[in-house]
């Protein structure tokens, strides 16, 4: 037995079985339930969303009374002599419609409605439409039109005033994932939500091409479904690739942005499709930036990359995200122009680097509002015995723990620290500076390390904790790759190799708050949603 594809096999039989169009059916519904049908109904909308579909359906509820009904139509292929199905991209001439006038005149063979479907009308001739204006006016009463069009602009104005008309819109991204779940454990495929949301998000609202993409992967990966073969067959940059190049753009580090970007295009990548993805991307941010979790479901990502977003988010200026979507956009047009869509790419990256340094003005820290401090020389540092080794560290301009404010790059010197030395609340103290130490080198690993809280430490292993709901941070962080990085942050930051341990604790780890900070927590009744700043990654917001 042939193959049977999985658009044609799962296409929906009944009204009920039609999903994303409820408006569409229900109204339907009600005309076939009063007996108030017109002669001629024209379904709009993008392709793949179910317009054929329901043409077909109505018109086997229009003879649904016929004595042969239950034979009458096979909703894959119609093969009644009551059911005419026109292709009008290749039967668009006029002595196509010509002919299908003359037939119209000649009653049903099963007795019941004569149905005429018509796909892609747009693609008649003017001269087919002027031959049919006159039958779709005023048809025999045993026929009925059924038109679908995904370019509903074409049509003249004549035919579009006789039919009536019904919008049908994309498919919802979370009825297509939950469509395709369902439609897997039904084919026993094996496939995560990321591949599925990545599908749903490729297939803009089609399901028929979502169904196609995922009977193609798995016909070629045995029914298990990754997110590595669903970007390699798409042809999409992977969302860990898009969030570092973000990252990247926002911290206007252009070397690093033309590093990932140059990847990127090694792997084949279409250069065109990634600028419309970093702008869809920055988009999404700026939503987030907005509203938060509370627009969360504008955005077409699934859960665990919404949280990546949103502590994207919490390290970003508006300012910042709006400077980069118009310098985005702005390449297109240089792309179009020079032909040369990553040459345009790189000429953005760089002037979002170079120019909005100076462009845009950065906020100004609280602590320099009430009490302006001036640093114009490096801070003096103690002179130390020859014998004592010291160690020259760079020192990021940032607002410490201690509360001192240091507005430009210095460089002190620092004492190795030593086993004896370094103790829990050292490193709980300095936890922030830590987590971004590590976002530096992965978004994904530092915003996971944000949600944990260091419990024990005995001057070789440090104890990471995270409450019960997250352990998916915690077999993230487990990987042999994230803990050597984990590790080396901390060696870099605290001066000292040691071995990391995540663990799961009871309840959710106590935060590194100041007592002044929870003080007023305790009294409005707030808690902190994020201990990042945009500028130096260490400013508490609540």
């Amino acid at each position: 037995m042939s193959y049977l594809v999985l658009a044609r096999k799962y296409r929906p039989p009944t009204f009920a079985d039609v999903i994303g169009q409820p408006e569409i059916v229900d109204k339907l519904k009600t005309a076939l339930a009063s007996g108030r049908t017109g002669h001629a109904y024209l379904f709009c909308g993008p392709r793949g969303v179910g317009k054929t579909t329901c043409a077909r359906i109505l018109a086997r509820e229009f003879n649904k009374n016929a004595a042969h009904d239950q034979s009458m139509f096979d909703l894959g292929l119609p093969n009644d002599f009551d059911l005419i199905e026109i292709d009008g991209a290749s039967n668009n001439g006029v002595d196509e419609i010509r002919t299908l006038r003359d037939n119209a005149q000649l009653m049903p063979m099963g007795g019941g409605v004569k149905v005429y479907i018509i796909d892609e009308v747009h693609m008649l001739s003017p001269g087919a439409f002027n031959a049919l204006l006159k039958t779709l006016e005023e048809p025999p009463p045993h026929v009925k039109f059924i038109f679908a069009t995904t370019d509903p602009n074409k049509l003249p104005l004549t035919v579009v005033s006789r039919c009536q008309r019904f919008d049908f819109r994309r498919i919802p991204l979370e009825q297509m994932v939950a469509y395709l779940k369902d439609l897997c454990v039904k084919e026993h495929f094996i496939a995560d939500d990321d591949s599925l949301y990545a599908i749903a998000k490729a297939s803009q609202g089609s399901m028929r091409d979502a169904l196609s993409v995922l009977d193609q992967l798995s016909s070629t990966s045995s029914g298990k479904i990754n997110m590595a073969e669903v970007n390699a067959m798409l042809g999409v940059v992977e969302i860990d690739r898009l969030f570092s190049l973000a990252e990247a753009l926002i911290r206007r580090d252009c070397a690093a942005s033309l590093r990932v970007l140059a990847d990127i295009v090694s792997k084949g990548k279409d250069i065109k499709q990634l600028s419309r993805d970093l702008i869809t991307f920055f988009r999404n941010l700026m939503i987030m930036k907005v509203g938060g979790t509370q627009l969360q479901d504008l955005i077409d990502y699934s859960a665990s990359y919404k949280k990546m977003l949103h502590s994207l988010a919490g390290l970003s200026q508006m300012e910042d995200i709006l400077f980069i979507i118009d310098k985005l956009v702005e390449s297109n047009t240089t792309a179009r122009i020079i032909d040369m869509p990553q040459l345009a790419l790189e000429i953005a990256f760089a002037r979002i680097a170079v120019i909005q340094t100076a462009a845009v003005p950065q906020p100004v820290p609280t602590a320099l509002k009430s009490a302006p401090i001036q640093i114009s020389a490096p801070v003096p540092v103690a002179a130390k015995p020859l014998s004592a080794p010291e160690k020259k560290i760079p020192v990021p301009p940032v607002l410490n723990n201690r509360g001192t404010l240091i507005n430009e790059p210095v460089q002190i010197d620092q004492p190795e620290a030593s086993s004896s030395q370094l103790t829990l609340s050292m490193i709980q103290a300095d936890w922030n500076t830590f987590t971004h130490a590590v976002c530096q080198q992965s978004m994904p690993a530092g915003t996971y390390l944000q949600e944990g809280r260091p419990l024990k430490f005995d001057g070789h292993k440090l104890a990471i904790g995270f409450c019960q709901d997250h352990e998916f941070h915690k077999e993230f962080l487990e990987a042999p790759a994230n803990l050597n990085l984990v590790a080396a942050a901390f060696a870099s930051v605290f001066r000292q190799d040691i071995a990391i341990n995540i663990i799961l604790t009871e309840g959710t780890p106590q935060q590194n708050s100041e007592a002044a900070v929870n003080d007023v927590l305790a009294i409005f009744g707030g808690k902190v949603v994020n201990e990042w700043d945009s500028n130096d990654g260490l400013s508490k917001s609540y």
